[in-house]
């Protein structure tokens, strides 16, 4: 009897133990009630597809798209001004901010397409307020943390790509932001997923192949900031593409004027 006693005495201290750590776990991840979970990920694809369409296509005039790489961060989403509730969120009783932090300082290196292979590749997720957003911004910032031996190390933007059969490889090393305008206002209430694509068109959009050699014909095309191969002309071109090729996918978005 004693020892059915402390068999039970065993069984509901660990049940209230159990319990009780459920409890924290759950407050810990819980959604505050007037926010709401934004994933953003990242992918490839043209201008010219269907909204809903995965692209299968990577070749564009004389490039052969294999790999593409890209690095980001300090991204926001800003509130419409006439959604900021005057300054008041009344589910807190506090301030609500006009400016959501989804990433700040914590760069990201995306691979969006290696050895031919598309992929989506997550961005970062975190919480916001309910309420219309006017603006999604983010920083193309130059990949420090890798390794130096890594083709992005240094560069916001790296592609590979064949060009008539000869291996070729364009980097770019702006760190810029890029700003997108929601026009109709982008609807936070509830789980909401954004995609941003890189539209692999656009970005070679205007690329003739007489700007494209291999200057000092070692086998490798290079096309990058230092006039590499006596391709400046054709950097200066994908250069100017680079905003106008980050979209955001899925919605009615437009670049903001500056």
């Amino acid at each position: 009897m004693e020892t059915l006693k402390n068999w039970k005495t065993w069984m509901i201290a660990t049940s209230a133990a159990t319990l009780m750590w459920s409890c924290a776990e759950n407050e810990d991840t819980q959604i505050v009630e007037g926010e709401s979970q934004v994933t953003i990920s990242a992918t490839v694809g043209n201008s010219t597809d269907d909204p809903n369409a995965r692209i299968s296509n990577l070749v564009y005039g004389n490039f052969e798209i294999t790999d593409v790489t890209i690095s980001i961060d300090n991204l926001k989403m800003m509130l419409k001004g006439q959604d900021k509730d005057k300054g008041k969120n009344k589910d807190k009783g506090k301030d609500k901010p006009s400016v959501i932090h989804i990433k700040e300082k914590d760069p990201v290196v995306l691979t969006l397409v290696e050895d031919g292979q598309i992929y989506v590749a997550p961005v970062a997720s975190g919480l916001a307020y309910n309420g219309v957003y006017g603006k999604v911004t983010f920083d193309l910032v130059k990949a420090m943390d890798v390794p130096e031996e890594d083709d992005i190390y240094g560069n916001s933007v790296v592609t590979k790509a064949t060009w008539f059969g000869v291996p070729a490889v364009m980097y770019i090393d702006l760190e810029d932001e890029v700003v997108f305008q929601f026009n109709q206002g982008l609807e936070v209430e509830g789980s909401q997923e954004l995609l941003l694509t890189f539209f692999m068109d656009k970005f070679l959009e205007g690329v003739s192949p007489t700007l494209v050699s291999d200057g000092n014909l070692d086998g490798l095309i290079e096309v990058g900031p230092n006039n590499e191969d006596g391709n400046g002309e054709a950097y200066e071109a994908i250069l100017a593409n680079i905003k106008e090729a980050l979209v955001f996918k899925n919605g009615d978005f437009k670049k903001e004027k500056k």
